[in-house]
């Protein structure tokens, strides 16, 4: 399968690996989310080319003008099959990890031109560590949600507020109607609106409780299961704060894109595992705040892990 992504290209870069031959993208990846390295090709604005594990081995896919100028994979088994089949093609390989667990001094070890993961470790030639993992959202993506969903949204008064909600992010009904009732009293302060996207709902009961406590604003909610489309990139488009309470490293990242405030509803000490080891870092670097009793904005930079690595994978490949 072909997937182009339309970008402005140098004529002047004759040499450039796609002009050759397009980027290969091999990866098995599990559930409806995609692999990481499926994610930096979709960001390289180039023709790029998803190529199935097992085929790698036909010689009919490195036959002339067919072989690949780069390869981007991820997973041990499909890693290893693209470094055989890259060379036979004489290309480089860049290997992409999703989770942060793994030593740098062992992926920095590993035999690909390039590793890119989470991890805090600092950059090297071989190595290109990631805040978190890498993420599809873009500002570009997100710009487009918001324009999107501006009309329908239109009622609802500014400032508005996005709240993200995910897995463990209370642990009783008292303390989810309690975090309902702060968000609230914040919004009702400015005069504001609460935008509600509940991704995890396996706990009803304390959903109805963060509901309920958010029920004196004006207020729209989406939960998991309900038949519309997640509309959580919309909602961030047109907010002008997100507050993010629970779920994975992803979902925590992906708000980071935006470029307005990002909050943490939990405390900071309640941090804790990997997702509380990138959280930390997200504050050290300025891209989050624990929620407190203050929504203003503060100077800080999109969280754009996913198109810095493309930009780097850009200019040492002329792409």
């Amino acid at each position: 399968m072909l997937h182009l992504s339309l970008a402005c290209r140098n004529e002047k870069m004759s040499f450039s690996v796609t002009k050759l031959a397009p980027v290969w993208v091999v990866e098995t990846t599990v559930g409806p989310d995609p692999g990481p390295a499926y994610v930096l090709a979709s960001r390289l604005g180039c023709l790029f080319r998803r190529v199935r594990m097992e085929m790698l081995a036909l010689d009919s896919f490195l036959e002339e003008r067919r072989e690949p100028g780069l390869i981007l994979t991820s997973g041990w088994r499909s890693g290893y099959a693209a470094l055989r089949a890259a060379r036979r093609a004489g290309c480089p390989v860049v290997w992409c990890v999703r989770h942060e667990g793994r030593s740098a001094p062992m992926l920095r070890s590993l035999p690909f031109d390039l590793v890119v993961a989470p991890s805090p470790a600092a950059p090297t030639a071989k190595f290109c560590p990631t805040l978190g993992p890498m993420t599809i959202v873009s500002p570009a993506l997100l710009a487009r949600a918001g324009r999107a969903w501006q009309e329908r949204l239109e009622h609802l008064p500014h400032p508005r507020m996005t709240v993200l909600v995910g897995a463990q992010a209370y642990r009783t009904q008292e303390e989810a109607l309690l975090h309902g009732k702060k968000l609230a009293g914040l919004v009702n302060r400015q005069g504001g609106s609460v935008l509600l996207v509940v991704r995890d709902d396996s706990k009803p009961d304390l959903t109805d409780a963060f509901i309920t406590g958010l029920s004196d604003t004006f207020l729209l909610v989406w939960r998991q299961g309900e038949p519309d489309e997640d509309p959580l990139l919309g909602f961030i488009g047109c907010s002008d704060c997100v507050v993010v309470g629970g779920g994975d490293v992803a979902m925590l990242v992906e708000a980071c894109v935006a470029d307005r405030p990002v909050f943490l509803m939990e405390r900071e000490q309640d941090l804790r595992g990997m997702r509380g080891r990138v959280a930390r870092r997200l504050i050290e670097d300025g891209h989050v705040r624990v929620l407190t009793d203050n929504l203003s904005p503060w100077p800080r930079q999109v969280l754009d892990e996913a198109g810095r690595v493309a930009a780097i994978l850009r200019s040492r490949w002329a792409l």
